[in-house]
């Protein structure tokens, strides 16, 4: 999808985009959203730049989609739109689950070379080529305070020791083989954004 280059453009689009999925929930009971405009809605908001609107989307969001787990730049801008309203302990959640649902994309903003790590990766959100994925009206509009923030949080004692738990976690993964020991893994990596909360 294209992203408008105006405010009045990015207001039409998320608009058109809400009434879409309004009108769906009016007839069937519930939102289908296999191709993800949910995600590009906090895309939009993000460079749209209006705190009292983008606060009143993500309570619908959080309603609409109670356990949604997700995309990396859904998350960032979600993360960049807490912040910039100023609710620190929430930016910083959505910041770290940024960084666990793709260990890429905070270094490749902060300017870092991208590698790829030798771990399991368990869907195509997780992999580096996500940078390739990222606007660049989104990239454009992630301020040096934002920036100054991010880098900050990602090089706090917090963030690199869930960060290299995960990495550890993901590099046993991808050869420990079905059964309980994988599980309890996968549980445990899950539970990672716990101390964030």
């Amino acid at each position: 999808m294209t992203i408008p280059k105006t405010e009045r453009g990015l207001s039409n689009r998320i608009t058109k985009i809400r009434s879409q999925l309004s009108a769906f929930k009016r007839e069937y009971g519930f939102i289908d959203d296999g191709g993800g405009i949910r995600y590009f809605l906090f895309y939009l908001y993000f460079l749209l730049g209006d705190n009292r609107r983008s606060s009143e989307f993500i309570r619908w969001y959080e309603k609409e989609f109670p356990d949604d787990i997700g995309e990396p730049i859904q998350i960032l801008c979600w993360a960049l739109i807490l912040h910039r309203m100023g609710k620190n302990k929430d930016a910083e959640y959505r910041l770290a689950d940024t960084m666990l649902s793709n260990i890429y994309l905070i270094p490749y903003l902060l300017g870092n070379p991208v590698k790829k790590a030798e771990m399991w990766h368990s869907s195509n959100y997780e992999d580096p080529d996500i940078i390739d994925y990222l606007p660049d009206q989104i990239k454009n509009a992630i301020a040096a305070d934002d920036l100054e923030w991010i880098l900050e949080l990602y090089n706090s004692d917090k963030f690199q020791k869930v960060l290299n738990r995960h990495i550890a976690i993901n590099h046993e993964l991808e050869s420990i083989p079905i059964g309980d020991a994988r599980s309890k893994l996968v549980k445990e990596n899950f539970n990672l954004l716990d101390v964030f909360r």
